[in-house]
């Protein structure tokens, strides 16, 4: 009986191979054969190798077993699904024996094709499940105890010795009550021009009740309460001799005001300086042109007056804690491994950042894990197969490197750090598996040592300080000394839920070389990397001990050839290495990232080379999947721009910007850039993880918010903002067939749309919000803005209800939809289909939204083209209507505005920033123009992707590659030709597999040539007047193998076809 259950669980692995067909890129919940997941019926993906036209998959057969061995020996130990009648390919729930923790699963699949014979089995593949159940989780949260400052750095910032002043008013007294208004101060601090070089500047501020710091013209910090105060970065502001400081006071109300502060320079030798503002400061009631600069005359200004010694009522002493740069403090734990380890897994979590080492090696190259969530509702834990690092039945360490991160670390465009907490901490547990199956868990607790180490400071926005005289050899290898270490602080739990990692990681996604070095002065050297990119450099250097390299990065430069930063606002954006002295020494940063494309570099013992920094670009694990080329070289920059710019701000979540005091992830970029991000890259695990960070951030009172996680921006309920929480599920949806996000975030979505309901009057929304953000000369009125998104928000919510068999759902919303739809007709259309406002914008949100009645749609259009041909043939858009304004253009038959649109150079373009150097997306049309130099340094990031949405209508549009249906299993080739571009090569590597675009244009017509992946089917229109000249391989395409005609519309000869390669021509 034992040799036929064996000879019967063979039979599926044993079985003939007739055809050629078979499963390729196994995919389990989005990722290649990720460990710890906690779904309990996870989903598996593949897509189909078959290189026959017309080649489908008519059924499948998962076999899962528990072991390698096993699923190589056809033992379908956890299920085998037999052979199931399916062309399904992907979102397929595992459906075998209930998994538990811990278990290994291995997989494989095999097709039978249209034939209905049998291909051979795919690769094998896998997936481990996770902790599921709470006795699982046995570590305890362990950190430092005490603040993460280095002692190396000193003494922290205090206002002791320091005064409150204020502007000498009329009447009143500034320490009970004084009128409300600006106040605007300037005073000179004098820095001692003996030689020594500034290592270090802060100037730690006050007021009350907001301020506005600039150094020598520069910004340099900002605050927003007399109880919060602020250090402002001067070190790269300030210079030996005389320097300006300015400072605009917002007193909110008839109050109490006044102004605090103090500056300390540390230099390389000597000691401090340090500064007060005194009565030697001046100050105005009026802002006078160029107050804050250094050449204005304020001789006329009155000089401030003391209010109040530091710590006198009604401000008394103030909490500076948390106002230096955190550092990175090392953990570590010896132990002696069970002799033949079979398996051994680590767990691992932190509030902040995390980097591990078993026994000298990093346990993955991996950035800033475990990634950014609401800390207060949940952080995840990763997983990894760390058995290869593992010494059995001998002495073994693990060293944990933690830094602040999101969690601590400051964030946003105040600098202020403990958004969620101060004491950063992580979580470990390391599991052993033996050969016999027992199991010992090494966990983190108050066993733990603890010291700083070389990280003397590490955070996003400030840089990473590295000194490598501090390094400790061998700190994470068994066999250290280690008496003199710290204990560790233990904490027994969190308020965060601990789950399992659902996103991908940060990870080294290119490397890039310089393309010149300048000396703009001497001694200071400028690196341009040719590219605009997030990441950091690695240094390569030789030296004296104690030598001091640092490095600053910039996007721009300014016309003498310096670097450009006062974009960047309050962050410092600086690394220093300082050389332990040992021969050549290489070095890159672990805890902080940068947005730039050029580097100073100044200290440098000797001459640099090109050798000397390579570039080191990082984002979320999000492979590119698409590829865009085409006959104009500017429209080829446009599109790597894009792409770059999407690199460089999908790190853990997506970001605005990647370079200034803010990075945060701006719900209205999102979802205005969503669609073309799903073209650029497979972003599937991606924004799975972050919707689940846009649901925590929702308000009980439904309202989606401006940034997710929330923080900094504390905004909600805006319109094109919040509606991100509708319309990025529906996009992965659309995108991927993906029901369960669906599924999963519905109830958010209905949560919003009646809290848009209980908003609105008559079902129009009010004129709130940031509107048509960044528009130029073209103010869209805010509640036609709200209202229109309402209306689609509510659509797209009916839609979701429909996919999900909710029909009662879908049409209630749909009813509601109409409802809006009539109120914004009766609000807003006039009854020649003028619309209020009478922008661009007002057009494109009513036309792509389907908010017009038809009779009204081709007078919108008439309007939307009148209005950008009255500017030249330009653009007025800002974020919201650029992200639909080309396929609008293209939907209502003006495909030939949008290639104009597209071609143009002359401002506002996306052309005209590429005829001016840039490498990636500007935040601003006109963030620099050869009339007005740099825009407003306050906003004005030069890599921000809301206006890369046109990558959409580059691939649905100028290539013609969409999807009919969610998910690309049917695939529509509409490519739509246009004045100034002679062809056009695309593809994108859809969830079912690659499809490809390609057409030119010839004397006597056009070719296109188009791939279709197997499995799915395409209608193919080919760009002609005359169906009949249509050929395909050289025959009439009616006749050609694999292509049916199906019908004639008006420019084009449609037809169907199943996967393969085609070629048509046609006249």
């Amino acid at each position: 009986m034992h040799a036929i259950i064996v000879l019967v669980g063979l039979l599926p692995q044993v079985a003939a191979v007739d055809s050629p067909i078979q499963a390729e890129n196994l995919r389990c919940e989005y990722r290649v054969d990720p460990l710890g997941i906690d779904v309990l019926r996870p989903r598996l993906s593949w897509t189909v190798k078959d290189d026959r036209r017309g080649a489908v998959q008519t059924a499948y057969q998962i076999l899962v077993a528990s072991s390698r061995e096993k699923l190589d020996a056809g033992e379908a130990d956890l299920w085998d699904s037999g052979k199931v009648a399916s062309s399904e390919m992907n979102q397929i729930e595992y459906a075998g024996k209930p998994l538990g923790s811990r278990m290994e699963c291995y997989w494989k699949v095999r097709l039978w094709d249209a034939e209905g014979k049998c291909g051979a089995y795919s690769e094998p593949a896998k997936w481990t499940m996770g902790l599921l159940r709470p006795g699982d989780f046995q570590a305890q949260w362990v950190g430092v105890d005490g603040p993460m400052l280095h002692p190396a750095m000193g003494r922290p910032l205090d206002f002791d010795g320091c005064r409150w002043v204020w502007y000498a008013e009329k009447s009143g007294d500034a320490q009970t009550k004084v009128p409300a208004g600006k106040r605007f101060f300037r005073g000179y601090v004098s820095i001692p021009d003996d030689g020594r070089r500034i290592l270090r500047a802060r100037f730690l501020v006050s007021a009350d009740d907001a301020f506005e710091m600039t150094i020598n013209g520069r910004p340099a910090g900002r605050g927003s309460a007399w109880n919060a105060p602020q250090v402002a970065e001067a070190t790269h502001r300030l210079h030996p001799g005389k320097n300006l400081v300015s400072v605009m006071v917002t007193n909110g109300s008839e109050s109490p005001a006044g102004l605090i502060g103090k500056l300390v320079v540390d230099f390389d030798r000597g000691e401090s300086f340090t500064a007060i503002i005194d009565e030697s400061w001046r100050a105005s009631n009026r802002a006078e042109a160029g107050w804050n600069q250094p050449g204005f005359d304020d001789s006329a200004w009155p000089h401030v007056k003391t209010v109040a010694e530091y710590g006198a009522r009604p401000w008394g002493t103030l909490n500076t804690e948390g106002l230096d740069n955190l550092a990175c403090p090392l953990f570590r734990k010896e132990f002696i491994a069970p002799e033949r380890v079979r398996r051994a897994t680590l767990y691992v979590s932190a509030l902040g950042n995390y980097d591990v080492e078993i026994n000298g090696k990093r346990v993955a190259d991996h950035y800033f894990s475990p990634g950014w969530t609401d800390y207060n509702k949940r952080v995840y834990y990763d997983t990894y197969d760390v058995t290869e690092l593992v010494d059995s039945g001998n002495p073994n360490a693990v060293g944990v490197t933690l830094a602040a991160g999101w969690y601590a670390g400051a964030i946003g465009w105040k600098s202020e750090r403990f958004h969620y907490g101060k004491d950063p901490k992580f979580w470990l547990q390391l599991e052993l598996e033996t050969a016999d199956g027992s199991r010992r868990t090494i966990v983190s607790d108050e066993t733990w040592k603890t010291t700083f180490g070389p990280i003397l400071e590490g955070e996003f926005l400030a840089g990473e300080t590295y000194d490598a005289r501090l390094e400790i050899p061998g700190w994470s290898k068994p066999g250290l000394d280690d008496a003199g270490w710290d204990h560790v602080k233990v904490t027994p739990s969190v308020s965060a839920q601990l789950q399992a990692q659902p996103g991908v990681p940060v990870i080294q996604t290119g490397t890039l070389r310089p393309k010149a070095i300048t000396e703009p002065k001497p001694g200071v050297f400028v690196f341009d990397m040719g590219q605009n990119f997030a990441g950091f450099v690695r240094l390569k250097v030789s030296g004296p001990k104690g030598t001091r390299v640092v490095m600053r990065f910039a996007e721009r430069l300014n016309d003498d050839g310096t670097i450009y930063t006062t974009n960047l606002r309050g962050a410092r954006a600086t690394d220093t290495y300082i050389l332990k002295g040992e021969g050549e020494e290489v070095w890159q940063p672990r805890f902080t990232f940068h947005g730039f494309q050029y580097v100073e570099l100044t200290g440098f013992p000797g001459t640099p080379t090109e050798d000397t920094i390579t570039g080191i670009a990082i984002n979320s694990d999000t492979p590119l999947v698409g590829s865009f080329a085409c006959s104009n070289e500017m429209v080829n920059k446009l599109y790597s721009n894009i792409v770059w710019t999407q690199r460089a701000n999908f790190i853990s979540v997506p970001t605005d910007c990647p370079q200034r005091d803010e990075r945060l992830g701006w719900m209205g970029d999102a979802q205005v850039f969503i669609r073309a991000a799903t073209y650029n890259a497979d972003v599937a695990a991606f924004f799975t993880k972050w919707l689940v960070d846009v649901e925590d951030a929702q308000t009980e009172e439904g309202a989606f918010t401006d940034v997710s996680p929330r923080v900094v921006a504390m905004g909600s309920g805006t319109a094109a903002w919040a509606d991100a929480g509708v319309i990025c599920p529906w996009t992965i949806y659309e995108v991927y067939g993906d029901k369960r996000v669906l599924a999963k975030h519905l109830d958010a979505m209905e949560r919003w749309i009646a809290y848009c309901e209980s908003h609105s009057t008559n079902l129009l929304r009010p004129a709130q919000g940031y509107g048509d953000w960044l528009s130029v000369n073209a103010d869209t009125p805010k509640d036609v803005l709200a209202t229109a998104y309402f209306a689609y928000s509510t659509y797209l919510t009916a839609k979701a209800a429909e996919a999900l068999g909710l029909q009662d759902k879908a049409e209630k919303y749909m009813d509601l939809f109409r409802r809006i739809k009539q109120a914004f007709n009766e609000a807003y259309v006039d009854e020649d289909g003028r619309i209020k406002g009478n922008t661009q914008t007002c057009y494109v949100l009513a036309l792509w939204f389907d908010l017009l009645p038809d009779e009204l749609r081709p007078k919108a259009a008439e309007y939307l083209v009148e209005d950008i041909r009255s500017r030249d043939w330009h653009l007025s858009t800002g974020f919201v209507g650029t992200s639909v304004l080309m396929p609008t253009l293209s939907a209502t038959g003006n495909t030939d505005v949008a290639y104009r649109l597209l071609l143009n150079d002359t401002y506002p373009s996306w052309g005209y920033s590429i005829k001016y150097g840039a490498t990636s997306i500007w935040e601003r049309w006109d963030g620099w123009t050869a009339e007005k130099g740099f825009q407003n340094p306050g906003m004005n990031s030069f890599a921000h992707y809301s206006f890369g949405a046109v990558a959409r209508w580059m691939f649905q549009s100028a290539a013609g590659i969409d999807t009919d249906g969610p998910g690309f299993r049917k695939i529509v080739i509409r490519p739509q030709l246009g004045p100034g571009i002679d062809w056009v090569d695309a593809s994108y590597g859809s969830i079912c597999g690659k499809i490809a675009s390609r057409w030119e244009k010839s004397d006597d017509g056009v070719e296109l040539t188009v791939s279709v992946p197997p499995n799915t089917v395409a209608t193919v229109c080919v760009p002609t007047d005359d169906p009949s000249s249509v050929t395909e391989g050289g025959v009439a395409a009616d006749q050609a193998e694999g292509v049916s005609f199906v019908r004639r519309e008006l420019g084009y000869a449609v037809y169907r076809v199943g996967s393969g390669t085609y070629r048509f021509r046609a006249k």
